[in-house]
């Protein structure tokens, strides 16, 4: 038999990830290490990444039951960021979600979430059998996103709805919106309520008064993302909680639930080192990145024709802090759409963003971009010229869509794979995602309507992606 030379071993996966290596591109996208080393430990990270790559053997704790180096290491995160216990979490900010509604929430228990939350929320809802009550965000049409939720909004669906057991808010948004969480925190503070915040975008919240306050101050959990902004690596993150409305051990079995049982020690390595890297330094590294963004929204301004979102909106739209740290860019005033400006960048300049909608592009700032990086992306937009703004506005949801099932029950229902153009007034099987941000268009057990095809379809038309309708067009609906 002959013997196969490496010339004909195929490693699809290895060899988009090598090309992708070679070009040499500026990253605007997650992770925030940028594909770059800082310092001493990260290249020993680097270095050992087979030589570390182990299981639970004795010495090196457990993490489902940690009684050495993960305890020590998770006391000083909680420390680091103000909680009573902090957890590593090895499935991304998801499985954090997920294990903090689990430990607050139990069947046909009401959470208030946002309508424009992360599907991650959905998993939850499934896993947990709680009822989801929602509450529609505030939308600017001049950028053509959902922006947040307000106090006064919430105070009013509470009221309305008062068994009520938790409201899940999202600080910030992938925007960089954030809501008035103190305002939030006080509707809610006497009414035995549960305050569950997803600050996967928010790691760096509270390393630097110039950034919005983080959920520490005032949540019972709230879980964030260091792989986002930070240096770990994608799909690590950390949960905390605080106080004492959250069932630690429910909360542990739900992390349990949700995580493998052979951890990664290379994941868990680089949440340690994040965190001591920002004990170390975080103030100084968060204001680096905030003087990159900073510099380039103001370029961007300046030579091109194009908009960079900075705090003149604070007070609209229920916005009421921003991270600046993030650049979100409005092209579509500029007579672009967002998924031609991304094609461009990454075509032209090998330049990735994180990603774009119809209307914006949007960049991840950190403190391993450059300033070299900065020069090359304002230098690419600069290198585009105004046309006709597009005029029309291409409408959100502006509703909550009808619910015929709850989002558990539709999980468990038989289902079946109709075309998206011949969907209306079926009941949705598998959550409509716009992906990225990962926002739901409508969930397992709505109702499909005429304005939710019209969306999808103007999506898709424009270069945009979404999760659960297939290449062929096809979606996934009750019988």
């Amino acid at each position: 038999m002959k013997k196969k030379t490496n010339k004909n071993l195929k490693m699809p996966l290895i060899e988009a990830l090598k090309k992708y290596g070679d070009k040499n591109s500026v990253r605007f996208h997650m992770p925030g290490h940028k594909g770059r080393e800082r310092g001493r430990i990260a290249s020993a990270l680097r270095e050992n990444l087979y030589n570390w790559d182990v299981t639970e053997i004795p010495g090196l704790d457990d993490l489902h039951q940690p009684r050495g180096p993960i305890k020590n290491a998770q006391k000083k995160l909680a420390k680091l960021y103000g909680a009573d216990h902090s957890f590593f979490l090895l499935n991304g900010a998801t499985s954090g979600v997920i294990a903090m509604m689990g430990a607050a929430l139990r069947p046909g228990d009401e959470v208030l979430i946002s309508q424009a939350s992360h599907k991650s929320i959905l998993s939850g809802l499934i896993l947990t059998g709680a009822r989801p009550v929602y509450i529609m965000p505030e939308v600017d049409e001049k950028l053509g996103v959902f922006t947040q939720v307000s106090p006064k909004n919430i105070a009013k669906a509470i009221e309305a709805n008062p068994d009520v057991k938790a409201v899940l808010i999202t600080n910030p948004v992938y925007q960089g919106f954030c809501p008035d969480i103190q305002g939030i925190s006080r509707v809610i503070e006497d009414k035995n309520i549960v305050f569950l915040v997803d600050e996967a975008h928010g790691p760096h919240f509270g390393f630097s008064p110039l950034l919005p306050i983080g959920a520490g101050h005032f949540a019972d959990a709230w879980v964030q993302s260091p792989h986002k902004v930070l240096a770990s690596f994608t799909q690590s993150a950390w949960l905390h909680i605080k106080g004492e409305r959250i069932d630690k051990n429910r909360l542990g079995y739900f992390l349990q639930l949700v995580t493998t049982t052979s951890p990664s020690y290379i994941m868990m390595a680089s949440l340690d080192y994040t965190r001591a890297l920002m004990e170390y330094k975080g103030r100084i590294l968060t204001e680096k990145a905030l003087q990159l963004a900073e510099s380039a929204r103001r370029r961007i301004n300046k030579v091109t024709p194009f908009y960079c979102v900075g705090p003149e909106i604070l007070g609209q739209n229920g916005i009421y802090d921003i991270d600046l740290s993030r650049l979100m860019v409005n092209v579509s005033q500029a007579g672009y759409t967002g998924y031609e400006i991304d094609e461009f960048l990454r075509q032209r300049f090998k330049i990735f963003a994180e990603y774009a909608d119809f209307y914006n592009v949007y960049f991840l700032i950190s403190f391993l971009n450059t300033k070299r990086d900065i020069r090359q992306l304002v230098k690419a937009l600069a290198s585009l010229r105004q046309r006709s703004p597009i005029g029309e506005f291409k409408p959100l949801l502006g509703r909550i869509p009808k619910k015929a099932l709850e989002p558990r029950e539709a999980f468990n229902y038989s289902s079946e794979s109709i075309l998206l153009q011949a969907s209306q007034g079926r009941i949705c099987g598998q959550a409509l995602v716009l992906y990225p941000p990962g926002v739901p268009l409508v969930m397992p057990g709505e109702i499909i309507e005429k304005q939710h095809i019209e969306i999808l379809t103007d999506l898709l038309n424009s270069g945009g992606a979404c999760q659960g309708v297939t290449s062929g067009g096809s979606i996934i609906v009750l019988k």
